[in-house]
């Protein structure tokens, strides 16, 4: 389904834009979207990235209460309030895939528009990309924003890629700060776009051989202490909270052996910001590197 949206991007960038006009989701949806939208509700703070990154966030007018975009909050991604979406007139609904798809189908219900975004992979990321630019009359600049993002990445993963095998750092991210009791942590795995971009940026992430729902696992405080890793990536959801948290790290009974503690290789970062497979995040290819090789 993909390969048939990509190939349905690349028609679209030669053509003019018409509408209606239909396309594949990432739900595997046809979706027919019967003029260019005005009216924009996205129920997913991801689909708000991709808006904003397209220079379209003036149209949109509803979000959640966990979208940090000012707009008319709508409430929780789960569940939906259907009425107070149908109150705001949207003329199309952007939402995410995983815990929302049950969400879809109410929407369907009451004959509003609906894409699913849901990429998992830098590829996919990019192709939503158009795919949104397409669905809101910008294909040609949608096309040539992923293709600078594709160039910039790539430029990174190439001075990345000359270093030797056994000189690359090893890496684990981690999701949260684990407490006392706390014996696991989430972490990204096999299949995550997460660890995609540790890759592309010279790291060896220690849980790569490992994977769950969308590539993201739990991991034991002990494998990750046996592992050893360079260099700790953390997510952080309070701002103004990154030395409180480097001090819990560097105070837990498993952690404060490993070199990444001892070499104070620990690097914190907007796990909001993280936790989402936007445009936005491909530039931490290049945060990465930085962290990992002192941006040599």
């Amino acid at each position: 389904m993909k390969r048939i949206l990509t190939i349905l991007m690349v028609v679209l960038t030669v053509l003019a834009i018409s509408y209606p006009l239909t396309i594949f989701d990432d739900a595997a949806r046809v979706v027919t979207i019967t003029k260019e939208p005005q009216r924009i509700v996205s129920v997913a703070p991801l689909a708000t990235k991709y808006l904003q990154y397209l220079g379209v966030e003036n149209k949109v007018v509803g979000v959640t209460d966990w979208d940090d975009f000012e707009a008319e909050k709508i409430g929780n991604m789960v569940p939906l309030n259907v009425e107070k979406i149908l109150s705001l007139k949207p003329d199309i609904v952007f939402a995410s895939g995983g815990f929302q798809f049950p969400e879809i189908v109410k929407l369907e219900e009451q004959k509003i528009t609906t894409v699913v975004l849901n990429p998992n992979t830098i590829e996919q990321i990019l192709t939503d990309l158009v795919m949104v630019g397409t669905i809101m009359n910008k294909t040609i600049e949608a096309k040539k924003l992923a293709d600078e993002l594709k160039n910039y990445y790539q430029s990174v993963a190439k001075k990345a890629y000359s270093i030797p095998f056994e000189k690359r750092v090893k890496v684990v991210y981690l999701l949260d700060i684990p407490g006392p009791e706390v014996r696991e942590i989430w972490t990204c795995g096999q299949g995550s776009y997460l660890n995609e971009i540790i890759t592309l940026a010279g790291g060896v992430n220690i849980a790569a051989a490992y994977t769950g729902a969308n590539g993201w696992l739990p991991v034991s405080i002990e494998f990750i202490a046996a592992q050893n890793p360079d260099v700790l990536l953390v997510a952080n959801y309070v701002p103004g909270t990154e030395d409180q948290i480097k001090e819990k790290l560097k105070q837990h009974s498993a952690f404060k052996d490993i070199k990444a503690v001892r070499n104070n290789k620990i690097y914190i970062y907007d796990g909001n910001l993280l936790s989402l497979a936007v445009p936005q995040i491909i530039n931490f290819v290049e945060k990465f590197y930085n962290d990992f090789y002192g941006g040599k």
